[in-house]
């Protein structure tokens, strides 16, 4: 193969890459890049010898670069708002029995409410987890 084909393959696993974020294609692209460097320098003259090069450049590549660029570019869990209303308490507006929604006031908001147990009107309670806009609650001790 040529330095030319070479390249074409390297631009292809750029794509790739860019369409996958894995960073897998990204290491096939950088070898095919070594080889056709190589091919165009006259280090690899048969096929046999490019496939190797590029099969060994990749697997190192992926074994030895590949885990610290993944955790360079790891991005951390943010956790949102609603998150930060576990542990929170508030005050149940209703009355909430378990597979009855109920309200409840916090931080001058007013939520919907779920709780395995039953909760009075006007009850302390603590938010112990959120169910997609619903908050679960139970009996502030």
């Amino acid at each position: 193969m040529s330095a030319v084909q070479w390249i074409l393959i390297a631009i292809v696993s750029g794509a790739i890459e860019v369409a996958s974020a894995g960073f897998w294609f990204l290491w096939l692209g950088v070898s095919a890049l070594l080889v056709a460097l190589g091919v165009s320098l006259g280090f690899f003259n048969n096929l046999e010898s490019q496939l190797l090069m590029f099969a060994l450049f990749s697997a190192l590549f992926i074994i030895f670069t590949r885990p610290l660029v993944v955790k360079l570019f790891k991005s951390e869990d943010i956790p949102t708002n609603t998150e930060a209303l576990i542990g929170q308490h508030g005050v149940s507006l209703n009355e909430i029995k378990p597979l009855h929604y109920g309200q409840v006031k916090l931080n001058g908001e007013i939520w919907t409410a779920a709780s395995d147990e039953e909760i009075t009107e006007g009850s302390r309670v603590e938010v112990i987890g959120i169910e997609g806009v619903k908050l679960l609650v139970k009996n502030a001790r």
